[in-house]
């Protein structure tokens, strides 16, 4: 097996000193048993002409996800005992992201996709021991996975036929102690939020906020909130909004 289920992918994206990173990794990697695959292995393909975030452009892109559809091919077709759980795109380098069981059984068989390549001799092959490469560079932190969760949000109230340019009414909810609610109300209360609920019996806040369904906006508020809730000793618990067509 070369890959894992080609359902469940999740991407986000994260700034560095050498610029963005674009992460695409798999929602159940981290269940993977690691010691079955202890090994890390990154295949390292130059981008010929990368765009202003270090991605390739579209024509080269194509060519990049032929590749990788040969490389996945060939590993199945050996059975190479390993596993891709994510694939990372920054500063003109498209690296693809392999968990191995055995490198006796994975290292020819890259060898043999590493000699049909044309074009991108200068291909690099990385090897590490355990999961940390994957857990640092491809895994998302709490703050992407709340980018993330955003991200499904936004793009299923789209899906459902709302127009992202009009305003939602964005109901967030918040679940903790009554002093910790209490406490979160009357920040939220200053950044313009509006009450809705404050029950001390079920523990639970919602709060309201009007917005257009865009990620510049909603993503960098969705953090402030998790971390804010934190802070108090509260727990951020997502947020909602009906259609606006």
């Amino acid at each position: 097996m070369s890959v894992v289920p080609q359902h469940n992918w999740e991407s986000f994206h994260y700034q560095t000193d050498r610029g963005l990173v674009f992460s695409t990794f798999h929602t159940d990697a981290d269940k993977i048993e690691r010691d079955r695959y202890p090994h890390c292995a990154r295949v390292i393909l130059p981008i010929k002409n990368p765009n202003e975030n270090g991605g390739p452009h579209r024509e080269e892109a194509e060519v990049l996800w032929a590749l990788e559809d040969k490389l996945e091919e060939i590993l199945n077709e050996h059975d190479a005992d390993c596993l891709m759980v994510g694939r990372l795109t920054h500063s003109g380098m498209r690296e693809l992201v392999f968990q191995v069981g055995d490198w006796k059984r994975f290292r020819p068989v890259v060898g043999l996709w590493l000699r049909e390549l044309d074009g991108y001799e200068e291909t690099d092959i990385s090897e590490h021991e355990g999961w940390d490469f994957f857990f640092e560079s491809v895994w998302p932190t709490p703050e992407n996975w709340q980018w993330i969760t955003d991200q499904r949000v936004v793009r299923a109230s789209i899906n459902s036929g709302s127009d992202p340019e009009k305003p939602h009414v964005l109901e967030y909810c918040f679940r903790g102690p009554e002093h910790s609610l209490r406490a979160l109300a009357d920040i939220l209360s200053s950044r313009g939020y509006h009450l809705m609920e404050l029950s001390a019996g079920e523990e639970r806040l919602m709060m309201s906020k009007t917005v257009p369904l865009d990620m510049r906006l909603i993503g960098p508020e969705s953090v402030f909130l998790m971390k804010e809730a934190e802070r108090l000793g509260a727990d951020y618990d997502g947020w909602g909004t009906f259609c606006v067509k």
